[in-house]
């Protein structure tokens, strides 16, 4: 029979070589999955960063040009839209100022806006 001493040393040699071939699996799913990534041409997709806390004055609005005269009625129906995107009351939330803003940031937020939801 074995004595205690040489169970414990094969246990020992069983558990580190379990945890190797674990890893080394890991590491091959690991290349496997850059391998499809590469092959399929899809986009790695970017690190996030952390946004920085938006201040309610700093929120871009673009609108559609619209006659001076509805001024006061659009800044009513913008600032309802913002508190709404915003999940807030619009009680507290002011429109100072308001441009118009070219096509592209539209499709770069909608972009950046699907692919959050994607992952």
């Amino acid at each position: 029979m074995f004595d205690m001493k040489e169970l414990i040393l094969e246990g020992v040699v069983y558990t580190i070589m379990g945890i190797v071939i674990v890893f080394a699996m890991l590491v091959v799913i690991m290349l496997v999955i850059k391998a499809m990534q590469l092959f399929s041409g899809a986009e790695v997709p970017e690190k996030k960063e952390a946004p920085a806390p938006v201040k309610e004055e700093q929120i871009p609005v673009a609108i559609e040009s619209q006659p001076q005269d509805n001024n006061e009625e659009l800044i009513a129906v913008i600032t309802a839209a913002v508190a709404a995107a915003m999940g807030k009351s619009s009680s507290g939330l002011i429109i100072r100022s308001y441009k118009k803003l070219s096509g592209s940031e539209w499709n770069k937020a909608g972009r950046r806006e699907a692919l959050d939801n994607r992952f």
